[in-house]
């Protein structure tokens, strides 16, 4: 699960978005399924 958290962080840069929008986005929640089972995924500052 960490190394998504660290991977959500590299799929998106400031240049990638119009101005503002990465300080409004402080995290994304994705729900994503594991072979043990579901989990919550929280990426804070997804947008750097």
């Amino acid at each position: 699960v960490a190394e998504l958290m660290d991977y959500g962080r590299e799929l998106l840069g400031v240049d990638d978005v119009m101005d503002g929008v990465a300080e409004m986005i402080p995290e994304v929640q994705v729900e994503a399924t594991f072979p043990d089972g579901t989990k919550l995924v929280t990426v804070h500052d997804p947008i750097v």
